[in-house]
């Protein structure tokens, strides 16, 4: 299931998240879905798994 939602940012992360995208070959989006996909693999590493749906 894919969620859409707007998200606030601080305009110098949005032009750095852009830049490191662009360096990568994604977009801003992209790039923060990846950064968050790494934060979670970070988290369940070394703190816990996440098995359910967090409310």
């Amino acid at each position: 299931m894919n969620v859409k939602f707007t998200m606030v940012m601080d305009e110098e992360i949005a032009r750095k998240m852009s830049y490191i995208g662009e360096y990568y070959g994604r977009s801003r989006i992209k790039e923060i879905e990846w950064a968050c996909k790494e934060w979670i693999k970070q988290f369940e590493d070394n703190v816990e798994k996440i098995e359910e749906e967090a409310p």
